[in-house]
């Protein structure tokens, strides 16, 4: 998995210190280079070497527990750093400057592409769902719709697997809440070439997703990538190494009549929030 900053969209998101109440954190040390510092989100993107017993080499944004732990940190700087991660969150607990050189590879621009506006219509795809069954994405009209986009294989707790338990306990809030029965969510991998319907039924299944409410979608991947495009999603897929995927977060809401309501960038929505972004959402005429 390689997740990379991409500066007009929110990424990670996290408040360190406010939520150190992870009860099974693990440490592994880090060592890599900045290459961009975004102290107004206390963040630090570094291209890092294979951390040991947790993940291979990769570009990706990082939190830090501590703002001052950026103080005089620039692009290009080597460092040391310990990484935490927990079950609901990964941040950096040290990060210190060992050296300097020359950034050979900088984060990729931000990508051109036409990003939908609240208001418009969403263009249509041909997807297929965890039952290998052709969808549509038109053929959802009629529901008010919460649309995200993950893949299975993502190892980081705060990335798409927190938005798998968002989508969970919204699904819990559906069942038990008449007003919004038509409502569906829709998870669209980022990763169609290794999430074909069997790996994402298996999923699905982890998740104890309801196929009458939740439904994960895959396709061909040039269709999934133009259809997420659309949605401000940044997907580069490293032909290298299948695992290593850069991309951002997006979770929208569509209306009955196929047209965007709002989008959240990034992990730090919570499900209330998205909850109320569905009720407050015209329900479909009957």
């Amino acid at each position: 998995m390689r997740l990379l900053w991409v500066p007009f969209i929110s990424l990670l998101a996290l408040t360190s210190c406010g939520r150190a109440s992870d009860a099974n954190f693990r440490q592994f040390e880090l060592q890599g280079q900045i290459l961009a510092v975004r102290p107004e989100r206390r963040e630090v993107v570094i291209k890092h070497e294979d951390i040991k017993g947790f993940m291979q080499g990769m570009t990706m944004p990082f939190t830090v527990n501590d703002d001052t732990l950026l103080a005089g940190k620039q692009p290009g700087d080597l460092v040391t750093a310990t990484l935490v991660v927990g079950e609901t969150q990964a941040f950096l607990s040290s990060l210190t400057k060992t050296g300097h050189k020359e950034i050979s590879e900088p984060p990729p621009p931000p990508p051109v592409a036409d990003i939908l506006t609240a208001g418009q219509s969403v263009k249509d795809a041909s997807l297929v769902d965890q039952d290998d069954k052709p969808r549509m994405f038109s053929s959802f009209k009629g529901h008010r719709l919460a649309i995200t986009f993950i893949y299975t294989r993502c190892p980081l707790p705060d990335f798409c697997p927190l938005i798998d338990r968002h989508f969970a306990s919204i699904q819990k809030t559906i069942e038990s809440t008449p007003g919004l029965a038509d409502v569906r969510l829709l998870t669209v991998t980022l990763d169609p070439d290794f999430d074909r319907p069997a790996i994402l039924k298996a999923h699905a299944r982890r998740r104890e997703a309801d196929p009458a409410i939740w439904t994960f979608l895959t396709g061909d991947p040039m269709e999934v990538n133009k259809f997420a495009a659309q949605f401000g999603l940044y997907v580069e897929h490293n032909p290298q190494d299948a695992i290593n995927i850069t991309h951002n977060l997006r979770t929208a809401v569509i209306d009955p009549e196929g047209r965007l309501v709002t989008a959240h960038s990034g992990n730090s929505w919570t499900p209330a929030e998205l909850v109320a972004d569905l009720s407050a959402t015209p329900a479909p005429a009957h």
